[in-house]
């Protein structure tokens, strides 16, 4: 049974950390579907939601820090050139392995998704009544992204390399924050891309988002950013994008910390964003080695 095929992969995964790497570096189906081919083990979505509730959800012991996780004071959102980081020059090395166009997205196709009211939404406060007029009167279904998933895109003959890429990062973050860290998103954003209002609350604590473009933004450029809803209330901080930006904040799942925030990318450059699911210890490790 191919249920079984699944299983048996997983349990390979879990025992061979190289192996296991890739999984924590993929976040599609699509990704663990192919890496399973490339095993000898074949297997659907449907299989794989199957085996998942079978199989352990990991090694017995995924983490190697020791020091307690305590919450970071101040701002909710912390932000540093990637530079000037330290332990980051492997990150950086690998940045053009991580930055790619797949030959398999139709752009063209792409372009005519745009949805200039869906855009305009990113000005709205979700709190606020012109918001959920709006969510309200939105068709059921329709898409709160206009961005491309790189790791949809498992077909394109420079995956490969795309994987190296996104394995090396994730060893060289977790050299430098001591504990585990997994890919949470690999997104392109090319120009006139957003990602709509979301608290992606089933995912709860710290995100880490490598930003990155094809260029570097001048003043006359229409804006990129990064928009969030300060929790608690309807007040809105949006935050400008620019090339090599490392962008931390945390995800709740408590009603009133919910971290409401969307993307935009209206300029003519092309847009990476890679997100990281990080250790509640980050700033530690990053003090650490100043």
């Amino acid at each position: 049974m191919a249920v079984d095929s699944c299983v048996a992969f997983l349990r390979v995964a879990y025992a061979d950390p190289r192996l296991w790497q890739q999984v924590k570096a993929m976040t599609t189906i699509s990704e663990v579907i192919r890496l399973g081919d490339r095993s000898g083990y074949q297997f659907d979505g449907g299989d794989l939601a199957a085996a998942s509730s079978v199989a352990a959800s990991g090694p017995p012991s995924t983490t190697r820090s020791t020091r307690p996780a305590h919450a970071v004071p101040g701002l909710t959102h912390y932000e540093y050139d990637l530079a000037s980081l330290p332990g980051f020059a492997a990150v950086i090395g690998q940045l053009p392995s991580l930055k790619i166009k797949p030959p398999t997205v139709d752009l063209t196709r792409f372009e005519d998704d745009f949805s200039l009211e869906d855009l305009a939404s990113t000005g709205m406060a979700p709190a606020s009544p012109q918001y959920r007029r709006w969510q309200a009167a939105r068709p059921q279904g329709e898409r709160d992204f206009h961005l491309v998933n790189l790791d949809d895109h498992v077909d394109h003959p420079g995956y490969d390399d795309y994987l190296t890429a996104k394995t090396r990062v994730l060893a060289a973050l977790e050299d430098v924050f001591g504990d585990e860290v997994r890919f949470s998103g690999s997104m392109w954003y090319p120009p006139s891309s957003y990602r709509l209002w979301h608290t992606n609350e089933d995912q709860p604590g710290w995100r880490m988002y490598l930003i990155d473009f094809d260029g570097d933004l001048t003043d006359s450029q229409p804006d990129s950013f990064f928009r969030y809803q300060q929790p608690g209330t309807s007040e809105l901080v949006t935050l400008p994008d620019r090339p090599r930006l490392v962008r931390f904040f945390k995800i709740e799942q408590d009603p009133s910390r919910l971290f409401w925030h969307c993307i935009v990318n209206a300029t003519s450059r092309h847009r990476w964003s890679f997100g990281f699911a990080v250790p509640d210890t980050w700033l530690d490790a990053i003090t650490a080695r100043s």
